[in-house]
Parts: C-alpha cells; sequence; structure tokens
C-alpha cells in the first residue's frame, strides 16, 4: 500500500506569546557594559541618598516634635546626640585627616555642656557660663557662617545640630526641665522609670536662678574661656604640630576658612590675609573674639526674657533651613550637572578602552588565523612537492630494470 505524500510547505512563524516578550523586558543587560556599570552605580548612589535624606527628614520632624510635644526631653537627646556623633565623628575625622577639626570652639563648647548637664546642673554659674557660650558664638555661627541644614547630607545634619543642640538644651534645662530630671542621678532614676513604663519625668520644674555678679558670669566669664581656647588652638596647631600637619597633609578649621575667604575675596580676606603671618593670626582671633562679644550681647536678653528666649529659638532653626534650602536649589543642581559631565567622561574613556581592547584582540585573532593560513600553505606546498617527486621517480625507472640491448 502506498503511503501518502506528506506535502512540505512554507512553515508558519512561532507565534510569540505575552510571557516570552515578558522575558525578553526581564532580560538583564550586559553587565561588562560601561554605561550600565556607571547605571547601577547611579542608582546605588541615589539609594544611599534617598535613605540620607529620610534619615535627616526624620531628625528635623523628631526635633520639632519633642520641642513642642516634651521639651523638658530636649537635654536627653543633646546628651544622646553627643555620645552618638562625637565618637562617629572622631573616627570618621582620623581617617580623612581632619582630627585637628576636633580642637575647634564648638566642640569644647558641646563637651562643656555635656559636663554641666550630667555633673553639674543645679550649679548657676556654671549654668549662666555654658548658657551664653552655646546660645551665643556657637549659635550665632549658624548665621555668621550659613549653616545650611541639608537633610539628605549626614555631614550637613551634624554639623547644623553640634551648633543648634546645646542653646536648646540649655534653653529647656533652665525653663522645662523637672528638677527629677536633673543630672546623673535624675538621668538614672528616669532610665529605671521608663523601665516600669512611666514616661513623664517625676518633680516640678524649679524657678529660674541667677548668680551673683550676673554679668561677670554672663559676659568676662565667656570671653576669658573663648581665649583660653584661642591660645590652646594657636600652640596645638601653629606651634606643637605645625611642621607634623604641613608634612603629612592634615587639614585645620583655619586652613578651610582662609580657602573659603580666598575664594570668595571680600571685605575680611583683603583685612586678615594682609602682612606677615603673625599678623594675620592676631587680627584672626581679634576678630573672632570681636565676633564672641556681639553674640553674648545678642544672647543677653534672651537670658533675662522667656519670650525673647523662645523666638530667638525659633530664629536658630528657620536660618538653618533656609540655607539648606538654597543649597538645595542652587547647589545640588550644579554638583548633579559637574557629576553627570564627570559620568559622561568615564563611560566615553571606558568605552573608547573597550573599543581599543576589543580591536586588540581582533587584530590578534586576525594575525593568528593569518599564520595558521600561511603554515597551511606551507604544509600545503610540502605535500606538492613530495607527490610529484614519487610520480617521477614512478616515470623514470632505474637503470637495473632497462633491458641489455637499450643499455648497448
Amino acid at each position: 500500500m502506498a503511503r501518502k505524500a506528506v506535502h512540505v510547505g512554507h512553515q508558519p512563524a512561532p507565534v510569540k506569546l505575552a510571557c516570552d516578550a515578558a522575558k525578553a523586558r526581564r532580560r538583564v543587560p550586559d553587565s561588562s557594559c560601561p554605561a550600565v556599570k556607571q547605571a547601577c552605580k547611579t542608582l546605588a548612589a541615589a539609594k544611599e541618598e534617598t535613605q540620607h535624606y529620610a534619615a535627616g527628614l526624620l531628625a528635623y520632624g523628631g526635633l520639632l516634635f519633642a520641642a513642642g510635644a516634651a521639651a523638658w526631653s530636649l537635654p536627653l537627646l543633646f546628651l544622646v546626640f553627643t555620645a552618638v556623633c562625637m565618637p562617629w565623628r572622631a573616627v570618621r575625622f582620623y581617617r580623612n585627616k581632619w582630627v585637628f577639626y576636633l580642637i575647634d570652639f564648638c566642640y569644647f563648647v558641646n563637651i562643656a555642656t555635656a559636663v554641666f548637664l550630667v555633673w553639674f546642673p543645679n550649679n548657676a554659674q556654671l549654668e549662666a557660663l555654658v548658657y551664653a557660650l552655646a546660645d551665643g558664638p556657637i549659635a550665632g555661627a549658624l548665621v555668621a557662617w550659613q549653616c545650611p541644614w541639608v537633610f539628605g547630607s549626614g555631614e550637613h545634619t551634624v554639623s547644623v545640630l553640634m551648633h543648634l543642640l546645646p542653646g536648646l538644651a540649655m534653653f529647656a534645662h533652665r525653663h522645662y526641665t523637672p528638677s527629677g530630671l536633673r543630672g546623673w542621678q535624675g538621668i538614672a532614676q528616669y532610665a529605671a522609670q521608663l523601665a516600669h513604663g512611666h514616661i513623664t519625668p517625676t518633680g516640678s520644674v524649679p524657678p529660674a536662678s541667677y548668680p551673683q555678679h550676673t554679668l561677670l558670669w554672663l559676659v568676662a566669664a565667656p570671653q576669658l574661656f573663648y581665649i583660653v581656647w584661642q591660645l590652646l588652638y594657636y600652640l596645638v596647631v601653629q606651634v606643637l604640630f605645625r611642621s607634623f600637619i604641613l608634612r603629612n597633609g592634615y587639614e585645620t578649621s583655619y586652613m578651610c576658612l582662609a580657602r573659603r575667604a580666598a575664594k570668595n575675596n571680600n571685605f575680611w580676606n583683603r583685612l586678615v590675609r594682609r602682612g606677615s603671618i603673625t599678623r594675620r593670626l592676631l587680627v584672626y582671633g581679634g576678630l573672632q573674639l570681636l565676633f564672641t562679644v556681639i553674640c553674648c550681647s545678642v544672647f543677653l536678653p534672651t537670658y533675662f526674657s522667656f519670650p525673647l528666649a523662645v523666638a530667638y529659638q525659633v530664629v536658630k532653626v528657620v536660618f538653618p533651613v533656609y540655607y539648606g534650602s538654597r543649597y538645595q536649589m542652587t547647589k545640588v543642581p550644579q554638583h548633579v550637572f559637574l557629576k553627570g559631565i564627570q559620568v559622561y567622561h568615564e563611560v566615553h574613556s571606558d568605552m573608547q578602552q573597550q573599543q581599543q581592547q576589543q580591536q586588540q584582540a581582533e587584530e590578534e585573532q586576525q594575525a593568528a588565523a593569518e599564520a595558521v593560513a600561511a603554515q597551511r600553505k606551507a604544509a600545503e606546498a610540502l605535500r606538492l612537492r613530495r607527490s610529484c617527486a614519487t610520480e617521477a621517480a614512478c616515470a623514470c625507472p632505474p637503470l637495473a630494470a632497462m633491458p641489455r640491448q637499450v643499455m648497448a
């Protein structure tokens, strides 16, 4: 029985299903491409910046909530901040050769504030001294140096809080902190109270106290504190470790401020950076002393007036937020633009390098192929010569095999 012939004609193209298209879209691109590598780095950096921005917003919102709902907790927040951020900054500055930043005036005032809150919470003289330092030159630096509170930057956030929290903590200690939460004993008692589920501290808020010789502790003592610190800073940075700093490339706040002033080239830069190094240091120290006197004079009315103190705390928060917003709208786009140019050049150079490597590999492959072809040609020529020699030998028999007649 004859089999039925099967006609084999044009076969229809396979139908692409939706799942195949989804798999094609989910296909991972080649990770060796420079553009893909840079895109992965950019996405990772964006994710990290998002986390930092969220942390900065949480810190800002938590500070405002604590100041409005539980102002008595501000000294505790300051102590926690000091215990966490001071060691973190010390390690970070040591790794980046910024360790001499740790002897700046703001760190001394932060340590003095923490020492007062923990060990001398009821000393009216020390309270006036530390309060004048914290809400005087340290808070005034937020406006004078235009410190921006950039929520996405940990460095900016920590710097602003180091100038903002000491004055807030002293303000809350003077007007809101109850007697059961003062000093290390009160803090330990409050920790035991929290373990039992009680959040509100015990005791009443004592009335604001004023030391004898008020102007002595509000004006003269802060200036003396500043002069002692300035002499210590000069001794460490300009005398004892000057050659070490210059030889090993360490950074100091004086160098940083000098670069900023030279970049702006304003009146203060022309005033300070004139003459010998000794004159520059004396003028710079004198201007800082004058700044301290002015800030303490601005602080004096807030020490005696509660409404003025509240308004001053609000101003201290508003200015860094404004400077941070301006930084976000002006500096960040510039950084993004410069970063884009840098990324473009990096990707372009990587692609050129990859093309050169690919071209070099192709040339090596071509050279290897030509060498193999040459070897094949040589082997073929040798084989032909041998075959020709064999055929010639077969066509011409040896003399011994020829007849004798022919030989005769």
